[in-house]
This record gives C-alpha cells, sequence and structure tokens, in this order.
C-alpha cells in the first residue's frame, strides 16, 4: 500500500477528496504580513548586493510562488484559476513595470522594483479571486414545477 500513498498525494493537489471541505482564503493581516515580509527581504537582499544570480527580486516572487502553491495544497475556492492569473500577473507586471523604469536606476534596484510590483499586484489578483463566492448549481426542490418542459405552471 505504500507505493501508492505518493499518488494519493499527487491526486490531493490536483482533485480534493470525496467529502474534503474547502479550506477558507488567508486572512488578509496574513497576507499583508506576507507582502511586507516579502517587500523587505527583497529590498534587503538587492542592499546587501546578493544580486549576482539569485537576487531579491527573485525572492519575492519565490515567496508568492510558495504562497500560491499552499493555496492550492489547502484546497482553497477557485485555487487553480487565482494561481494562473497571479502568476501571468506577476511576470506581466513586472516586465512591463522594468521596461518602463528610467535607465538611471541600477540594475539590480530596477528589477527590484518591477518584482515588487508584480508581487503586490500579484498577490492581490490571488487574495481577490480566491474570495469569490463559489458557484453552486441549481437544484429545484422535490414536488416543485420549474417551468420546464412538459407544462409550466402560471
Amino acid at each position: 500500500m505504500q507505493k501508492y500513498a505518493i499518488v494519493q498525494h499527487i491526486a490531493r493537489f490536483f482533485w480534493p477528496w470525496r467529502g474534503a471541505k474547502r479550506q477558507p482564503p488567508t486572512p488578509v493581516r496574513q497576507l499583508v504580513r506576507l507582502w511586507l515580509f516579502a517587500l523587505a527581504f527583497g529590498a534587503g537582499l538587492t542592499a546587501l548586493g546578493w544580486d549576482d544570480d539569485f537576487g531579491g527580486s527573485h525572492l519575492m516572487a519565490l515567496m508568492l510562488l510558495f504562497h500560491i502553491v499552499d493555496d492550492i495544497t489547502d484546497g482553497v475556492p477557485h485555487r487553480w484559476l487565482a494561481a494562473l492569473a497571479a502568476v501571468a500577473v506577476l511576470w506581466s507586471t513586472s516586465r512591463l513595470t522594468s521596461a518602463v523604469l528610467p535607465g538611471s536606476l541600477d540594475d539590480a534596484w530596477a528589477q527590484s522594483v518591477a518584482a515588487a510590483a508584480g508581487v503586490t499586484l500579484g498577490l492581490a489578483v490571488n487574495a481577490t479571486i480566491t474570495r469569490l463566492p463559489e458557484r453552486r448549481p441549481h437544484r429545484p426542490l422535490e414536488g416543485h414545477d420549474s417551468g420546464f418542459g412538459g407544462q409550466a405552471s402560471r
């Protein structure tokens, strides 16, 4: 039975098991802490000059990605849509911001500012989508004529 344990864990990552309740989205206070920590950590690494290959801008994006994976494993509502939208917004905002920034900034700081803008908007998009109400299928009550099919009620 142990050889199937990994398959079960991988399947739970993509599809929650039967009867599993969806977890509520991450509280806003915790999201603000994550956002501030990511920005401070990335700026601190950039200020220290640790931006050779894997600098503060990449670590800020990684913190957002870890949060997204955590939401996926928790099974929050709309987790896959939120993950896709957050990564798309992170990437596009970072690219657009780095293209717009003036050339007077140091390259490491320009990347850090662009990543900060991407992480900020990506986290906001992820938080917004995971808080959307879930769509539940409408089931008519038993014995209630819905008006479709045979005779319509008047």
